[in-house]
């Protein structure tokens, strides 16, 4: 049994009828939070360019595993659905994958332990920026 199907019989992962609108949707909520995450860094916000930065690419992630026909219960469970259904398999390059796990330990530290910087929110937000529009490239 698969990473994939097992995190659906514990109800972790969810297949699904999702429109193009839907995850066109989700996709375009990540562009939105790409340039939140560089307004925020302008500002000097470093945490919130952080979180937003995460959350751009949180949303271009959804966007694919929703495509796929899958909903995810938990952040956790989104990242193994990646790894699992694009990475493995050579569809995307196992840098998004490596951003979308670094973006969550930052953010997860930016917003728990007030742990974070200028250098992190910038090299997450370059790195963010490519992962989008690798993904964009299987999105649109």
């Amino acid at each position: 049994m698969s990473r994939v199907d097992e995190l659906i019989s514990k109800g972790k992962l969810k297949r699904a009828v999702i429109s193009k609108d839907m995850y066109l949707k989700e996709f375009n909520i990540s562009e939105k939070d790409l340039s939140s995450a560089k307004r925020s860094f302008e500002d000097q916000n470093y945490k919130w360019a952080t979180i937003q930065a995460y959350y751009a690419i949180f949303h271009a992630v959804r966007a694919l595993i929703y495509k796929s026909g899958i909903r995810e219960e938990s952040h956790a469970a989104l990242k193994t659905a990646l790894k699992e259904l694009y990475v493995d398999v050579g569809i995307i390059s196992a840098k998004v994958y490596f951003t979308l796990e670094r973006g969550m330990d930052l953010r997860e530290m930016a917003d728990y332990k007030e742990t974070y910087s200028k250098s992190g929110a910038e090299t997450l937000i370059t790195e963010v920026q490519k992962a989008i529009m690798e993904i964009s490239l299987h999105v649109k």
